[in-house]
């Protein structure tokens, strides 16, 4: 999913209101609710397709200000609503009512490439941060195989992201197990790595972890697993 340099957009702004007194009473997850219907004008070649998918969920996420200590779990189910208007597909992760993550990648015929990401984390206030990824980079590229790598090397919202990325394996005939290795610096320097195992039919991840960490004042991790359901 690549999201680290929003998330510490997120947590950066988090610490500058305050959170230390908020932390203690948003230790509660709840699940995510999906939209009745989704608007979307995508281009009849592009995957994903348009739709509302749900995974099993399991893991945590976990911040701390001081002494103070917040750990809460995350709900048993994800949601992930694809949308998006001709080569532009946006895939938005509700891991949970507290907890959004959401991409904007324009598809070619070289492969996908990041344009947009948006974090929203709420404990007790909301932190909602989108900002347009500076350059595009691709996140991933078509006609995937076994040991390919690609690196991306980007900025979003004033945060600067490296993901050193690769193809780990095949998980079937048309499923590739990806990995991919981030890090940002400065003042919330962080890393994440994302495995994901994802349908070159439907396009979707059919499989992914998560585990992040986040450094600097505001210190933040989550782990979550999931599995796509339908």
């Amino acid at each position: 999913m690549h999201r680290l340099a929003a998330a510490a957009v997120v947590l950066a702004v988090a610490v500058a209101v305050g959170l230390f007194f908020v932390l203690r009473s948003g230790s509660k997850s709840t699940e995510a609710t999906a939209p009745t219907h989704v608007r979307a004008t995508l281009a009849a070649d592009v995957l994903p397709r348009p739709g509302v998918h749900r995974y099993t969920q399991s893991g945590y996420e976990e911040a701390k200000v001081g002494p103070l200590t917040i750990h809460r779990a995350f709900p048993r189910q994800a949601v992930l609503v694809v949308s998006g208007t001709g080569a532009v597909v946006q895939e938005e992760w509700r891991f949970s009512k507290q907890h959004l993550e959401a991409t904007r990648e324009r598809v070619t015929s070289s492969g996908r490439w990041t344009v947009w990401q948006r974090t929203r984390i709420t404990m007790v206030i909301t932190q909602d941060e989108a900002h347009a990824a500076r350059p595009v980079t691709l996140s991933r590229p078509n006609r995937l195989r076994v040991g390919q790598r690609w690196v991306q090397d980007y900025t979003v919202g004033g945060v600067h992201s490296v993901s050193r990325n690769r193809v780990k394996g095949r998980c079937g005939a048309d499923c590739f197990v990806l990995v991919a290795d981030s890090t940002v610096s400065g003042a919330h320097p962080g890393t994440e790595r994302d495995l994901t195992w994802e349908s070159e039919t439907t396009g979707l991840t059919v499989r992914e972890t998560i585990d992040r960490r986040i450094g600097g004042s505001f210190p933040y991790r989550m782990h979550v697993e999931l599995r796509l359901i339908r």
